[in-house]
């Protein structure tokens, strides 16, 4: 990866997005791909959507999401604690101990989660799944008034982390889930930006993911695409404990996951395949029979159909403070997706 597309990636990272609020990460792509394209737009949901004008008539679209999951203040009580709701899917008992970032219009207000210490419940169930009712947020406010004065109801909350390496090919990270695959559609658009393709290209950064999946939807009824690739983060089973009978057998630096299952077109995963036998990048294959859990979801069944693919990038530790992906991965999968869209034009036959 080099030191542009780096960079892009880390800004990306770090910058705050959570699900419905994802115009600081949109502003971000939006400047990286400026002069790499022919059309950049947004639209009334906040999807941002690139677009490389090809020879002939076939439009693909390759679409990650913008969206982090996140919190929105809920209730501030009379002592200054603040009580939250979840933008997304969490592991609340993941949560306590952990500091998160209050996006207040005027500043940003650092704050620790807070939970009943293991000292005071004994004799109760200390084991017990906890609710996301049973924990607030400590700002060191004074009482409600002092909180009142540095937050709002309706301020929404992320994670408070860095972006680390853990070797020279794994980086942590709060928010690969999915700006890697938006990362991944704007980075092919850049390999595509001075090559003639036949296909027509359309970079999508959707927005809603993880709460209503409306972008995906939205973006697709627009642009009508002829093959829609999914780009999104997956589970790995390279940690102990992770029954591969159940999950597969996918992990870290082997490259990106290819989705077979009910949802996705035999021939754009064949394609898929075979260029990546062709020029030698290797892909991890993964099972899901039925709903994929990706924009995918939302749409491989719009308007007459549309030919879909998931492409995954596999990531340890999903929906945590501390994602873990591989820059190779990464890389792996813009090579394959380049070669992808370079390869198809208007003989390439999607009628089963």
């Amino acid at each position: 990866m080099d030191e542009k597309n780096k960079k892009y990636l880390f800004d990306l990272l770090a910058v705050p997005s959570p699900s419905g609020f994802e115009s600081p990460a949109q502003d971000i792509t939006k400047a990286f791909l400026k002069g790499a394209c022919d059309e950049i737009s947004g639209d009334i949901n906040g999807n941002l959507i690139a677009f490389k004008k090809g020879s002939g008539n076939k439009k693909i679209m390759i679409v990650g999401h913008a969206d982090e999951i996140g919190f929105m203040i809920n209730y501030i009580d009379e002592s200054g604690y603040i009580y939250v709701k979840t933008l997304g899917g969490f592991d609340v008992n993941l949560l306590p101990g952990l500091r998160v970032d209050i996006h207040n219009a005027k500043q940003v207000v650092r704050g620790i989660i807070g939970k009943k210490p293991i000292h005071m419940m004994r004799g109760s169930d200390d084991n017990a799944k906890l609710k996301i009712e049973d924990l607030w947020i400590d700002i060191g406010a004074k009482d409600k008034d002092d909180a009142l004065s540095r937050v709002s109801i309706g301020d929404i909350i992320t994670y408070s982390s860095q972006i680390e390496f853990l070797s020279d090919d794994l980086i942590a990270s709060k928010a690969t889930d999915n700006k890697v695959g938006v990362y991944v559609a704007a980075a092919v658009m850049q390999e595509l930006a001075k090559k003639k393709i036949k296909a027509n290209y359309y970079a999508v950064a959707s927005v809603g993911e993880e709460t209503t999946m409306k972008g995906a939807g939205t973006s697709a009824y627009v642009i009508q695409p002829d093959i829609a690739i999914a780009v999104d983060v997956t589970f790995t089973s390279d940690i102990p404990g992770a029954d591969k009978r159940v999950y597969g057998d996918v992990g870290l630096g082997k490259g990106p996951t290819l989705t077979l299952g009910a949802a996705l077109h035999p021939a754009v995963n064949n394609r898929l395949i075979e260029l990546a036998r062709k020029h030698d990048i290797p892909i991890q294959i993964e099972i899901s029979p039925s709903r994929t859990g990706t924009d995918a979801d939302a749409i491989h069944a719009s308007r007459a159909g549309t030919a879909t693919a998931v492409i995954g990038i596999p990531n340890r530790y999903m929906h945590s403070p501390n994602e873990v992906v591989s820059l190779g991965d990464l890389d792996k999968a813009v090579k394959l997706l380049t070669e992808f869209v370079k390869s198809i034009d208007d003989k390439f036959e999607l009628v089963r």
